[in-house]
């Protein structure tokens, strides 16, 4: 199978439609979370079952992430694409026919299968589409991109419900804005050929880059420092408005879960002609001192303030992230793109869901205040290690990178494009990578 080399028209609208894609996916994985207290009062769920969700939910993300990261790369971006539209309309449909606490886990957990292949395929056809040119942007998308999808489908749940209180009208919206993508993504040209076999595609293992383990290490600190923050906000952002601000109304809450999310997609964009290395070394400072702030902020009671230094944070973050990730994907063989947003998102998730068990616990025991400040000692650790990481002395040695230019121009020759024993490009003299 031959694939052209994308034209500037063919990349745009992929990018934008696999952009959309995304977030809808993601989206939908949060339309249930508020309505959990409507299934409580309708389905008889319990409390029990609200705390599992969230289990079942990171266990498919986790599974699918390790055993089926990189499937796209057998099948294609857009066909695995589709199929991951398929199982977040899937999961919205369970969520609908739900009538037992059973069916409200089986949902759940094949919404988490969305979101596995989500981090990895769809993630991927963004990068692959926007290519190398505009790299920040696919960079910030594909880190930033499942938050703010989050956010829209929290926020507009809670708008649409006060609207219209039918479950049917709001999973009804959802399904239909995940048929429209998936009826439009025929229209994206496959950015690449086959490169791997099945047989390797689901070989489960953790794709670390052999001379860059040091980078991605880098990257996966930055992201779980990062989402612990911001999976806290997710957690507890209403309880904060409720306890500390005095609100009564949920809005309150939706609105610093959005000011925490939402700003991060402009981060990398703004930072894009910086240094990297800077740039990325002055956001984590930013986001240690908005930790703080937030800590001060909200056992003094000030909630203008506090939202304000959310949204500081939020962007912050973005630049973190994506800027991380950015200078790793620029080191890597195009065709281990899928391999390495795979990994990077499972130590992301695995990561941060040991620290948001971590910061519940504290909770429990002390206050608001306290669980900031614990969270602003990870992020100091976590600064020092990136510090002295970015600084240390980087191996002189010359670059067999694979691009996706000269990919292209490889298929034109004929020439082998991959190492099908290891699932990834064997470049000379250059293991391709370590798998653990």
């Amino acid at each position: 199978m031959q694939k052209a080399q994308l034209s500037d028209a063919q990349s745009l609208r992929g990018f934008i439609l696999a952009t959309v894609t995304f977030m809808a996916i993601f989206a939908s994985t949060a339309v249930p979370i508020p309505l959990y207290a409507d299934y409580q009062a309708t389905i008889g769920l319990t409390t029990a079952d609200i705390s599992n969700t969230m289990f079942t939910y990171l266990t498919a993300v986790a599974l699918t992430l390790l055993f089926a990261g990189r499937i796209s790369d057998s099948f294609g971006r857009t066909p695995i694409t589709s199929l991951t539209v398929m199982l977040a309309i899937l999961g919205c449909i369970l969520f609908l026919r739900a009538e037992s606490g059973a069916d409200v886990l089986t949902a759940r957990f094949v919404q988490g299968l969305a979101a596995g292949f989500g981090m990895s395929a769809v993630s991927a056809l963004v990068i692959d589409c926007v290519g190398e040119k505009h790299l920040s942007w696919g960079s910030t998308v594909a880190s930033c991109g499942s938050m703010f999808g989050i956010m829209i489908g929290s926020v507009g749940v809670g708008i649409l419900y006060g609207l219209v209180p039918r479950l049917s009208v709001i999973y009804g919206v959802m399904i239909a804005i995940l048929a429209v993508c998936l009826f439009l993504l025929p229209i994206v040209h496959e950015p690449l050929d086959r490169t791997v076999s099945l047989r390797a595609s689901i070989k489960p293992r953790l794709f670390i880059p052999l001379h860059h383990r040091r980078l991605f290490a880098v990257v996966g600190v930055c992201y779980v420092v990062t989402w612990t923050v911001s999976n806290f906000f997710q957690s507890f952002a209403a309880p904060i408005a409720y306890q500390c601000f005095g609100e009564t109304s949920p809005m309150a809450g939706s609105l610093i879960l959005a000011l925490v999310m939402a700003p991060s997609l402009l981060g990398s964009p703004l930072v894009a002609r910086m240094d990297p290395r800077r740039a990325l070394m002055a956001s984590l400072v930013v986001v240690t001192l908005t930790t703080a702030a937030l800590g001060v902020l909200v056992g003094v009671g000030q909630e203008y303030a506090f939202m304000a230094v959310c949204a500081v944070f939020s962007v912050a973050m973005g630049v973190c992230v994506a800027t991380s990730l950015r200078m790793l994907l620029l080191e890597v063989s195009v065709l281990q793109v899928s391999a390495i947003l795979s990994s990077v998102n499972l130590v992301a998730y695995a990561g941060s869901a040991l620290t948001g068990l971590g910061t519940g616990a504290l909770l429990d025991a002390s206050s608001y205040p306290v669980v900031f400040f614990a969270m602003v000692v990870l992020l100091v650790a976590a600064s020092s290690f990136v510090f002295a990481s970015l600084r240390a002395p980087q191996e002189q040695r010359k670059s067999h990178r694979l691009t996706l230019k000269a990919f292209h121009k490889m298929k034109g020759s004929d020439e082998p494009a991959t190492a099908e024993a290891e699932g990834a490009v064997a470049l000379p003299d250059e293991p391709a990578a370590a798998a653990l």
